[in-house]
């Protein structure tokens, strides 16, 4: 199993999840989806189109991991009104936005 992939299940369980492996989210709390975004280098972390979607379609919530290992748990709907309206760059496969890592840190 590759790095990321245990973490995000290792991160999962300690907030108290369930991880999966099959949908195009990480893993479900209390019966909601939670997708686990992680930076290692970078100063934000990258959302996905398809996934936050879903994820406030479905009162979901992501756990950002900081470069230290802290995790920190943000409902969904917060980080759409962080990262806005606006268009979603398409310079990969995937539709997406970043959330500086000072906007979830603060």
């Amino acid at each position: 199993m590759i790095w990321h992939a245990r973490e995000e299940r290792e991160v999962i369980k300690k907030h108290g999840g369930k991880p999966l492996t099959k949908y195009g989210y990480d893993g479900i709390i209390n019966g909601r989806p939670v997708e686990v975004r992680s930076i290692k280098k970078d100063d934000r972390y990258r959302i996905q189109k398809d996934v936050h979607k879903h994820l406030v379609r479905n009162d979901g919530a992501y756990i950002f991991v900081n470069e230290r290992g802290a995790s920190k748990r943000v409902p969904a709907k917060v980080v759409s009104e962080k990262i806005g309206a606006g268009k979603w760059y398409k310079d990969r496969n995937y539709p997406h936005k970043f959330i500086k890592k000072g906007e979830v840190w603060g």
